[in-house]
């Protein structure tokens, strides 16, 4: 009996990070053999028919295909988010029931350029791989601080708690570059190192942009040195524009508006007031209200629309400075 699996479903939220779960995987699949022979790749334009349609009618004959002179065949199906519809999937669906033991199927749940975004699995589909494989899930979203200690754990060199702090720090929302930077130190120091903080910051880089998110909270803290390091980072080398970086204070601020001074509001009220999916968010922009009260709120808003006008030419003030002020007083806000 085979060690692998016949099907596998590739899901994840950063493109370069799927790429390498898929060649890390068709690289095990493989296990020597030539991969000119043995695997087929399936692209985006691969599943469109005579009439324009797409169809998985290809995929599933590829994988349906017996092996020519090699012991197996891969199918990877990649751009495969281009079915999101469980009628869709039918025929792949009845293959997945009974696949054949010498084939081996990759999708990677990833959208095309001509598909504006991924939508979500169908559960049918997940379903049916799981009963007959495994579903790879290298989502990073916002928990990126457990992803790249979970990286470093599964190289072969070994960082301390201040040189993992220091790769934390660096590349921010760049993730992708992590299996890269402990390639690099894999490869200079070898397998096995025990490595310190000022032996892995010459091969770190320079440092990476920073989600929006860790700027509010930093403000929240009221700590306005900190909330200027993130700023300072975000505006790096043209990295994010002002104007991108106001709009997502002056969304922030406008959502506290909304609930500030209203008491005894529930976190499932706020979302419906704010026309969130979820609770989730909404909890904490109550949250922050709430500390605001409706006079700090109100103040917010007056400093984004000052910081608005001068952007826009309204003092000659360099733009930098502009919204280094903006940060220093919305944090100065949160102060007792």
């Amino acid at each position: 009996m085979s060690k692998f699996d016949n099907v596998y479903l590739i899901r994840g939220d950063e493109p370069s990070i799927v790429s390498r779960e898929l060649e890390k995987l068709t690289i095990s699949l493989l296990e020597n053999e030539d991969k000119s022979l043995v695997v087929e790749e399936l692209l985006e334009d691969d599943y469109q028919t005579d009439s324009e349609i797409y169809s998985v009618e290809s995929l599933v004959s590829a994988i349906q295909t017996v092996p020519f002179l090699t012991r197996k065949r891969i199918v990877i199906g990649r751009d495969f988010a281009r079915f999101s519809r469980k009628e869709d999937l039918e025929a792949l669906l009845a293959y997945m029931k009974d696949p054949i033991e010498t084939n081996y199927l990759i999708l990677v749940w990833e959208k095309g350029v001509k598909l504006q975004r991924a939508n979500q699995i169908p559960k049918s589909l997940i379903e049916a791989v799981n009963g007959c494989g495994e579903v790879i899930d290298v989502r990073v979203g916002r928990k990126v601080n457990g992803w790249i200690r979970e990286q470093v754990g599964e190289s072969s060199i070994m960082l301390d708690e201040a040189s993992i702090s220091l790769l934390e720090k660096s590349v921010g929302e760049e993730i992708a570059r992590i299996p890269a930077i402990l390639a690099t130190l894999e490869s200079v120091f070898g397998s096995g190192s025990d490595l310190q903080s000022s032996d892995i910051e010459p091969y770190i880089g320079q440092a990476g942009n920073v989600v929006p998110w860790e700027l509010t909270d930093r403000i929240t803290s009221g700590n306005a040195a900190s909330a200027l390091g993130i700023l300072t980072r975000m505006q790096g080398n043209g990295a994010q524009h002002q104007m991108q970086i106001l709009g997502f204070l002056s969304n922030h601020y406008f959502r506290i508006l909304q609930l500030s001074g209203r008491s005894g509001v529930t976190s499932e009220e706020a979302a419906n007031l704010l026309g969130d999916k979820s609770a989730y968010r909404a909890k904490k922009t109550l949250s922050e209200a709430n500390r605001l009260g409706p006079e700090k709120s109100k103040r917010a808003i007056q400093l984004l629309a000052e910081a608005d006008v001068n952007l826009r030419g309204g003092t000659g003030v360099p733009a930098e400075t502009v919204m280094e002020v903006l940060v220093a007083r919305l944090s100065s806000l949160y102060k007792r």
